[in-house]
C-alpha cells in the first residue's frame, strides 16, 4: 500500500488498514502527517507500530513527523533510520569523515555501523541547514518587505480615492507635489534660476494651462509655487462648476482609480525585474539588499510622480461640454467603482512575483 497524497478516498482505505498485522505501507513525507493509525487486535503486544526511515531530511521537524505515525495516543511504537554515505544530508556535511574513519577501523564496504557519533553528526549537519534556510528566508522577507511598505502607501491612496470626502483636496496635494517636481528638476531650475519658459511648457504638457507669469515673483522658489497652485487650482475649480458635481466626483474616482492601477501594475513589472538582476551587484563589491531598497525608492518615488502627472492631466484634460450628456454614464460608473476595486485587487494589487509577469501597457 503507498500513500502519497493524490489519491485521497483510496488513501483513507489505506490509513485503516495500516495498523493490521503484516501490513506494510510505503508513505512520502507529504502523506500521512497528523494521522492517528488505529492498532488492529494484538499488534499492542506485538510492540505496536515501527516506522523504517530510509533517509534522513535536511529538516528535523519532517523526520519528526515521520516518527510521530507511531506511538500516538499512548500507544507503543518504534522507529529506525537506514541512512547512506551517498544520501545528499550526508554527503554535503559529514560523510567524508565518516568514510576516514571507517577507513581506519578497517570496516568493509557495506557494513551497518550504528553508532552515537554518527546520530550526532547528523543532527548537527541539520541544524546547519536549517540554519542557512532560515538566514535564506531571513534575507528574502528584508526584499519583500521593501515592497509591503511600498503596497501599503498605494493601498491608502486607492481607499482615499474610493471612501475619501474631498477629493478636491486631494487634487490640490498633487498640485502642490507636480509643483515641487518641477521647480526641483534641472530643466527648470537651475542653480537657484528659474526658466519660466521651460516651466510654462512643462505645465502646459501636464495642466494644459497657460501659466502666467505675475510681476514681483521673479526667481523665489516658494512664490512661484504658491502662483502654480492658485492659477492651476482656479481653472480647475471653474472647470468643476461647469458639470453637475456627483457626476465630476465620480469622474474624479474612477480617473484617480484607473491611474493609480495603471501606474501600480507597470512598477511591479519593474521591480520584478530589478529583483531579478540586483544579485549581479555582488561582483561590484556592493550589497545588493541595499542597492535593491535605494534603487526600489527612487523607482516608488519616479512612479508616485508619474501618478500625479497622468491624473492631473486626464482630470484638466476633461471637455465638460458632454459631461451633462454623460451623466448617466458617469454615475453607473460611480456604481461600479466597488466591482473596480474587487477586479483591482486580482489585477493590478496581486502579488508581486505573480502581477510582474505581464508587462503592462503604460497609457497617459
Amino acid at each position: 500500500n503507498v500513500l502519497n497524497a493524490k489519491q485521497h478516498q483510496r488513501e483513507a482505505e489505506v490509513v485503516l488498514r495500516a495498523g493490521q498485522r503484516g501490513a506494510v505501507t510505503l508513505a512520502t513525507n507529504m502523506a500521512g502527517r497528523g494521522t492517528d493509525i488505529k492498532l488492529g487486535e494484538g499488534i499492542t503486544g506485538l510492540g505496536g507500530l515501527h516506522i523504517l526511515g530510509t533517509e534522513r531530511h535536511e529538516s528535523r521537524r519532517i523526520d519528526l513527523q515521520l516518527r510521530g505515525r507511531s506511538g500516538r495516543q499512548g500507544d507503543p511504537g518504534s522507529s529506525v533510520f537506514f541512512l547512506s554515505l551517498e544520501d545528499d544530508l550526508m554527503r554535503l556535511f559529514s560523510s567524508e569523515r565518516i568514510s576516514r574513519l571507517m577507513d581506519r577501523m578497517g570496516l568493509p564496504e557495506g557494513e551497518v555501523i550504528t553508532h552515537r557519533f554518527v546520530t550526532k553528526s547528523i543532527e548537527r549537519a541539520q541544524k546547519r541547514v536549517e540554519s542557512r534556510n532560515f538566514g535564506i528566508r531571513k534575507h528574502l522577507l528584508e526584499y519583500d518587505d521593501v515592497m509591503n511598505r511600498q503596497r501599503e502607501i498605494i493601498y491608502d491612496r486607492r481607499n482615499y480615492a474610493l471612501h475619501g470626502l474631498d477629493l478636491v483636496a486631494e487634487v490640490e496635494e498633487m498640485i502642490s507635489e507636480l509643483a515641487d517636481s518641477l521647480l526641483q528638476s534641472d530643466t527648470v531650475a537651475t542653480d537657484g534660476m528659474i526658466d519660466f519658459e521651460a516651466l510654462r511648457h512643462e505645465l502646459g504638457n501636464t495642466l494644459l494651462m497657460d501659466f502666467q507669469v505675475e510681476g514681483g515673483i521673479d526667481g523665489d522658489l516658494d512664490v512661484v509655487k504658491k502662483s502654480i497652485q492658485e492659477q492651476a487650482m482656479s481653472q480647475y475649480t471653474f472647470k468643476r462648476s461647469l458639470a453637475d458635481s456627483e457626476a465630476f466626483v465620480h469622474f474624479e474616482r474612477y480617473i484617480i482609480l484607473r491611474t493609480v492601477d495603471e501606474k501600480w501594475q507597470q512598477h511591479l513589472y519593474s521591480m520584478d525585474q530589478l529583483r531579478e538582476g540586483i544579485g549581479l551587484r555582488a561582483y561590484g563589491q556592493k550589497d545588493p539588499l541595499l542597492e535593491y531598497k535605494r534603487e526600489s525608492s527612487d523607482m516608488f518615488i519616479e512612479m508616485l510622480d508619474d501618478i500625479n502627472r497622468a491624473t492631473l492631466r486626464r482630470l484638466f484634460g476633461v471637455r465638460i461640454a458632454g459631461l451633462e450628456e454623460r451623466r448617466p454614464q458617469l454615475q453607473r460608473v460611480g456604481r461600479q467603482l466597488q466591482t473596480s476595486h474587487a477586479e483591482a485587487v486580482n489585477m493590478g494589487f496581486m502579488a508581486s512575483s505573480q502581477a510582474a509577469r505581464q508587462q503592462p501597457e503604460g497609457q497617459t
